[in-house]
């Protein structure tokens, strides 16, 4: 099995050198994949019980789950490796469970302070974790012996992974103890372990996204709209000439928060969409919403197409049911022919935002979502949604920055809206 000589020292982690092990370093550069491996080794020589983080965790989805299974179906076929839809086993007693970090409240905190006996923790996109959260869990981690492994990328020049565990990146310098290392994907290409596809796909970020290169493929924080959700945005996103067709298929993609309620209406060619109009209403219901609908829109002759919040297609405690249900019910008694597009459960935060930034500007410079310039709140997200410095987390304002600005608590949920049925179509497939 190779390993590529700067991440040997992951192959001696119970050699008692470090204690801790911080690989960074942009997209292609296998790190990840090197920290897999290398605990998937440990585990096979000693009982040992490892904890993957990730900042969030809704379900097995948003954690290295996939990336370990791979692995062993694979490169350890046949090594003692068995699993269920949540943990990872040897049968040697070795355990690998998945949890998420996010520091929501002080509860999710204190569950951290629960974890016991752990030998490896490794977290994956430390880049994301907040400084509360990394205050809580390293002193958990008082076990003689036990090992971390955080693994980041450095979108930011200032990063809480890097000032909990005393990094300085500019000179690659870290405490005794620590192994600190940043590999990007040019140093390891001549190996031959990264395919023409990935090669050719970063040189078309390079060309039409050089900000975006530096960063992700280059591990180099650089330009002033990188902490923007929608980074490349322009007016040449915005046409007037956009219209409502009345028989066209309608997508009517949907955020089901409560003030305000924000819809977005759509059509769609097999490479593009078009938002032809928006329902935003403040201190709003499902049934609100849908009778402005179809106020707007009484003689739609074609199928309207129900795209959105997975979540919607719960029950609610407060009705008898779910939001879909209470939208095409509606329809469907004012004679509109309903169809129902939506995943099972909801796509991770950063899938639909890679979606929908391809959709906006792709790798290979084409614009393929457009929106009339009546939609004043989808176009005021596109250039107000922000991530928290450093993180993957939105900017999204406090109850008290909403009372002292109104327009404040329009920031998310129509790009939740936009994004679903950006991810539903065009899915990104991460190389």
């Amino acid at each position: 099995m190779e390993f590529y000589k700067k991440f040997e020292p992951l192959l001696h982690m119970d050699d008692g050198e470090y204690s801790t092990f911080v690989l960074t370093g942009g997209r292609g550069s296998m790190k990840t994949g090197h920290a897999c491996r290398a605990v998937l080794i440990n585990m096979m020589q000693k009982k040992k019980k490892v904890v993957a983080f990730r900042e969030i965790m809704r379900s097995i989805a948003d954690s290295l789950y996939a990336e370990f299974i791979a692995l062993i179906d694979t490169s350890f076929a046949g090594r003692g490796f068995y699993y269920d839809k949540q943990k990872i086993y040897h049968k040697n007693g070795s355990m690998l469970i998945f949890n998420g970090l996010k520091d929501l409240n002080v509860n999710s905190r204190e569950r951290l302070k629960g974890l016991a006996n752990v030998d490896i923790c490794i977290i994956d996109e430390a880049q994301a974790v907040s400084k509360a959260c990394f205050d809580v869990l390293l002193p958990t981690l008082r076990k003689d012996g036990v090992i971390l492994i955080a693994i980041y990328n450095r979108v930011s020049e200032k990063l809480p992974v890097e000032e909990t565990l005393f990094l300085n990146y500019e000179e690659m310098k870290a405490p005794k103890g620590t192994y600190f290392v940043e590999v990007n994907y040019p140093e390891i290409q001549h190996l031959g372990l990264i395919s023409n596809r990935f090669i050719e796909r970063a040189e078309l970020v390079k060309k039409h996204k050089p900000d975006e290169y530096e960063r992700d493929y280059l591990n180099k924080p650089k330009g002033m709209f990188l902490n923007r959700v929608v980074k490349y945005w322009s007016d040449d996103n915005i046409s007037d000439d956009i219209q409502y067709v009345f028989d066209l298929p309608f997508h009517l993609s949907m955020d089901f928060n409560v003030d305000p309620m924000m819809w977005v209406c759509c059509h769609k060619t097999e490479d593009k969409l078009f938002v032809f109009d928006e329902i935003v209403i403040e201190n709003a219901t499902t049934q609100d919403a849908v009778n402005e609908l179809i106020q707007r829109y009484p003689n739609h002759q074609n199928k309207i197409i129900l795209n959105g919040d997975a979540s919607g297609d719960y029950r609610k405690t407060q009705s008898r049911y779910s939001d879909y249900a209470i939208v095409q019910n509606t329809l469907i008694q004012y004679g509109y022919n309903i169809q129902i597009d939506i995943h099972s459960h909801n796509p991770s935060i950063m899938n639909r935002v890679r979606a929908f930034n391809q959709l906006v500007l792709s790798d290979d410079g084409k614009r393929r979502m457009f929106v009339h310039p009546k939609c004043r709140w989808l176009l005021f997200n596109m250039k107000n949604l922000k991530y928290k410095e450093g993180t993957s987390q939105f900017d999204l304002p406090s109850f008290s920055q909403i009372r002292s600005d109104k327009e404040a608590k329009f920031l998310g949920h129509i790009f939740d809206a936009v994004s679903y049925i950006a991810e539903y179509y065009w899915p990104i497939t991460m190389i």
